[in-house]
């Protein structure tokens, strides 16, 4: 059976990343890697192409567009897009396409969460923190890039985790906004815990995010995240590599074997540890070139378009203070 044939776009940190996972693969081979530029990439066509991966920090809706016309699969890079109304274009354009258009929410792949699904499958209470790199301090654009990316991951693996999107939004506020150099950074927190919100699924289920601006903690990662159902409490820290597991009713948990997790017995509770890092780009990856794609952790385009509105009603109830409620849409 020949190769399956994938071309990126865009030569970033991601790109690369995506490249090495690539390589991972015997199923697959990188025909071209090119930077933002659609009109210097070779023909999907030319090239007999089967996937596309779009990892440029703003995906190009008209290559978008044409390679799911053309019936590629679409591999986007979240964000889908800045705002809500290209977000629902987006989403329109893969609507009908013979082509599949995906989304890379890799956090969905991480070894661990395979943990957290088998041991807490309906979490009652979530909280996650991360933290955005800022960047240099006359660059707020890359302060933009960094509030937007991370918190899309955050925001899709919580509705990952409650299976659908929260009903309402509730945050404290904070300060207006700072102004760098003349430029409005409207959507960037003022403060280094200014993006706290409480995410309330229904009455019962409510998840809390929290992110920190600056470098991540050396010791935490820059991501953590604690979770409970109310029988059993997971906690995962350092960068998705190590996880504790914590029973609340005086039982011993006994998950099944897990691939790319080790389990250690630590009392009556486990330490759980991840293979090392990248498994989960190469799990996604690999999930979305399989001939007949149904792994339910891969994320389609409507994912990414709630991504971005819920990111939107955050950042909006982080800075005003004001209860955002949702439409079931």
């Amino acid at each position: 059976m020949s190769p399956h044939r994938i071309g990126i776009m865009g030569c970033g940190p991601r790109g690369r990343a995506f490249a090495a996972a690539i390589a991972s693969l015997d199923a697959a081979d990188l025909v071209f890697c090119v930077d933002e530029d659609p009109a210097a990439a070779p023909s999907w066509t030319d090239q007999a192409l089967d996937t596309l991966i779009m990892a440029a920090p703003r995906p190009d809706a008209a290559s978008l567009a044409a390679a799911a016309r053309d019936g590629l699969r679409v591999l986007v890079d979240p964000p889908l897009a800045r705002g809500v109304v290209d977000a629902r274009r987006a989403v329109r354009t893969a609507e009908g396409a013979p082509g599949q258009v995906g989304m890379a929410f890799d956090w969905r792949f991480e070894p661990l969460m395979q943990l957290l699904r088998v041991l807490t499958p309906r979490p009652l209470f979530v909280h996650m923190s991360m933290a955005v790199d800022p960047g240099p301090p006359d660059a707020p654009a890359s302060v933009r890039q960094t509030t937007w990316t991370t918190p899309h991951h955050a925001l899709d693996l919580l509705m990952h985790l409650f299976e659908g999107p929260p009903a309402e939004i509730v945050a404290d506020g904070g300060p207006p906004p700072a102004t760098r150099h003349g430029t409005a950074t409207s959507s960037v927190p003022p403060r280094a815990d200014a993006l706290l919100a409480d995410l309330y699924f229904d009455r019962e289920r409510h998840a809390a995010l929290t992110v920190a601006g600056g470098g991540a903690d050396p010791e935490l990662g820059p991501v953590v995240l604690d979770l409970t159902d109310g029988v059993t409490r997971v906690r995962v820290w350092s960068n998705w590599t190590v996880a504790e597991v914590l029973p609340l009713d005086g039982r011993s948990p006994d998950p099944p074997p897990l691939p790319g997790v080790r389990l250690e017995r630590a009392g009556r509770g486990l330490l759980a540890r991840a293979e090392p890092e990248g498994q989960a780009l190469r799990a996604l990856v690999q999930a979305f070139i399989a001939p007949e794609p149904a792994d339910d952790r891969l994320a389609g385009v409507a994912d990414g378009a709630r991504a971005v509105a819920l990111t939107r009603a955050v950042l909006a109830a982080a800075a005003s203070g004001r209860t955002q409620t949702l439409s079931a849409a």
